[in-house]
């Protein structure tokens, strides 16, 4: 494989090869470093993909669109709404159907392609639907052939993917370079369909030709309809036949070296040590997420695929055919003694299914904040992952768009997952249901700092439609200009830091309709006790202090730029917290050693654990009591310092736990708001304002 001097670097710097990395980096390297580079890329400009379908197509022509889909293909609307169809649907009436001339992909391409890597815009206007033979299968790649024209593809095979030589995909392929990955939604054909499906595509030519000319790409339900008739279909989307759990018994002569090679291997962990006997989870794939409230204790979720139990002078392996083959290959072992059918893993007394994971955090949570932990993981998860019920729009985009039939979706779904929570079922079972609608801005009697919001912050998503208009930006960096033009060094960094931040949070936090008349209190008070936090690494008292004067200078030169009487809104409230900001992000740094050590050091055994905010009522001398939301007042054990620098009204928000002794204390890093703060929240404070 090479490129020519001349040519345009595969990197996509616009520049020549040898002007670029053909100067050093072997064209090898390159295509993989591109490859991934794609690959990062592809699943924001699906994403994007949706968001502009969902906005340019109105729920009537999808409706038709899908009353076509189905009599053309010979399917039940019921059908084409299930998950298995879903998929299928959504490509052809995207990538394949034209209206006036084009199809939506393309009308998409024509608007945003520009901003979309050029080998990425070439690939998305590839896919067609075709069929591919499953040559051969390796760990990392499936190589596939095209029957007619015999064209080989090298697939980058997904976790989910278990095929086997013979078999056929009908799908589309995404090229990354070299290699190519499968777009979402494809069938996974027995090999006895191939004589069947040859005479089809000899029968329609107009496949092979679809790549390159989109007007060819009629006959996409045409071949569904012909599997469809067939009837041998099965769905990618569709659950596995039950395989076999197996146990095998292999002879363990040097256990030494066994566990060098295990340890060396990161798809090995460490699951349980029983005095001699040692269990491993074999797992190649795992997700990791940080919690900065817990000290940034960081939570593994490892996807089991099999079992490694070294005891005495044997090793056994416990899962599916496939996987055990997998880690027999891995740790070079020779054949293995016994093999049996079983019902159970050893280590949990439960079946292996797919999805089930191995959980662990370091450091060592306890059993009670790993379980709030993981739950919590899922529910950040929930929110950001597409929906079928939201148009496959993740619930925080929907909640964030002014599209009221995805809002009235979206309280639908909300009032369906609470059903699901109260009677444990579902994937409700599994999350912090607590906290979904206040990250999603809808009505709720909790008492949380999202309440603030009138719609969910969004990050890192540069589509106008969920972003404030650049004129907004622009008048920020216009008053950053103008008020540190021939100032001192020092003067410059506070202005740049405090302003860089609060565009930073009106970025995302406000729409492209967005004026700053509509700039509230509330949003103000958001951005100074919560957002700040995630933005700087240090919040200290001079920070709070820099915060207040230049938003107050902002407010000012705002107020003569146009009639938005910012200043006299929100010049109170900076009086109120002129003494009591900086000492709140203070507090917050004592509390979060507090937390800290109670976390890791504290050996209480906690029976009860909750994220929520405490009001402060009063302070004694091993602590002080607080009022829950639910109105419940409890005892809060706070250390003797704390008990000198905090004060009735003041609100404390963190994760909590109840003791056996049914003292409550902190657990993970909290947020302190002062009385006004508490007021603006609901909290049912004494404060006037």
């Amino acid at each position: 494989m090479s490129v020519g001097r001349n040519e345009l670097c595969p990197c996509g710097s616009g520049k020549k090869y040898k002007k670029c990395c053909g100067v050093v980096t072997p064209i090898t390297e390159l295509r993989s470093r591109h490859e991934q580079k794609l690959q990062k890329e592809y699943a924001g400009w699906v994403e994007r993909l949706n968001h502009f379908v969902g906005a340019n197509v109105t729920s009537e022509t999808i409706q038709e669109a899908r009353n076509r889909f189905a009599e053309e293909v010979d399917l039940t609307q019921e059908s084409v709404a299930r998950p298995e169809w879903a998929a299928h649907f959504f490509n052809w009436c995207v990538l394949d159907v034209k209206t006036g001339g084009s199809t939506l992909l393309e009308n998409y391409i024509k608007q945003h392609g520009r901003r979309m890597e050029p080998d990425l815009r070439r690939a998305f206007a590839g896919l067609h639907l075709n069929v591919y033979e499953i040559v051969e299968v390796d760990r990392d790649v499936i190589t596939v052939q095209q029957p007619i024209s015999e064209e080989k593809h090298y697939l980058l095979r997904a976790n989910t993917l278990d095929v086997v030589p013979g078999q056929l995909i009908v799908g589309r392929l995404l090229n990354l370079g070299l290699r190519d990955m499968l777009f979402s939604g494809s069938i996974i054909l027995q090999p006895h369909v191939k004589e069947s499906l040859l005479e089809w595509l000899h029968q329609h030519p107009e496949v092979e030709a679809a790549k390159a000319d989109t007007s060819k790409r009629s006959y996409t339900t045409e071949l569904y309809h012909f599997i469809v008739q067939f009837g041998e279909a099965a769905s990618e989307s569709e659950a596995p036949k039950q395989e076999s759990l197996l146990r095998r018994t292999y002879a363990m002569p040097d256990r030494k070296q066994l566990l060098k090679v295990i340890e060396s291997n990161p798809a090995f962990e460490l699951k349980k040590r029983d005095g001699a006997r040692e269990t491993w989870v074999y797992a190649t794939r795992k997700e990791e997420h940080l919690f900065p409230n817990l000290k940034d204790a960081l939570l593994e979720l490892y996807e089991v695929q099999a079992e490694v139990i070294l005891q005495d002078d044997s090793l056994i392996l416990e899962g599916f055919a496939p996987q055990l083959d997998e880690v027999a290959e891995t740790l070079l072992l020779l054949a293995f003694e016994n093999e049996e059918e079983i019902r159970v893993l050893t280590s949990t007394g439960s079946r292996l299914s797919k999805g089930t994971l191995f959980i662990t955090s370091q450091p060592t949570l306890p059993p009670k904040v790993l379980q709030w932990a993981v739950q919590t993981y899922f529910a950040e998860k929930w929110l950001v992952t597409s929906h079928e019920q939201l148009d496959d729009l993740a619930p925080l985009l929907v909640a964030a768009t002014e599209n009221e039939a995805l809002h009235e979706k979206l309280h639908k779904l909300m009032e369906q997952m609470e059903q699901d929570h109260k009677i444990g079922q579902g994937l409700a079972r599994f999350i912090r249901m607590d906290m979904l609608r206040p990250r999603l801005s809808l009505s709720n009697d909790s008492l949380h700092v999202h309440n603030l919001l009138r719609r969910p912050l969004i990050e890192g998503l540069p589509e106008s439609v969920y972003t404030v208009h650049p004129d907004r930006l622009a008048d920020i960096n216009r008053f950053v200009q103008e008020m540190t033009d021939g100032k001192s060094e020092a003067t410059v960094k506070k202005y740049d830091e405090v302003m860089n931040n609060f565009r930073s949070f009106v970025r995302g936090a406000f729409g492209p309709s967005f004026t700053w008349e509509q700039l509230r209190r509330e949003d103000l008070v958001y951005f100074l006790v919560h957002d700040i936090f995630t933005r700087t690494d240090a919040t200290t008292k001079t920070l709070a202090t820099n915060l207040m004067s230049v938003l107050t200078a902002f407010f000012k030169w705002l107020d003569k730029q146009g009639p938005y009487a910012l200043y006299p809104v929100m010049q109170p409230l900076f009086v109120e917290l002129k003494e009591t900001l900086p000492e709140s992000y203070r507090l917050r740094g004592v509390l979060e050693k507090e937390a800290t050590q109670n976390l890791y050091s504290n050996p209480m055994a906690i029976k009860d654990i909750t994220e929520e905010s405490m009001l402060v009522q009063e302070i004694t001398s091993s602590g002080c009591t607080a009022k829950r939301a639910n109105g419940e007042t409890i005892k809060l054990s706070i250390g003797a310092e704390l008990g000198a620098l905090l004060a009735a009204d003041w609100l404390i928000h963190g994760v909590f736990g109840q003791g056996e002794d049914g003292t409550w204390r902190l657990y993970g890093t909290p947020e302190v708001y002062p009385p006004v703060i508490a007021q603006v929240l609901g909290a049912p404070t004494g404060v006037l304002v």
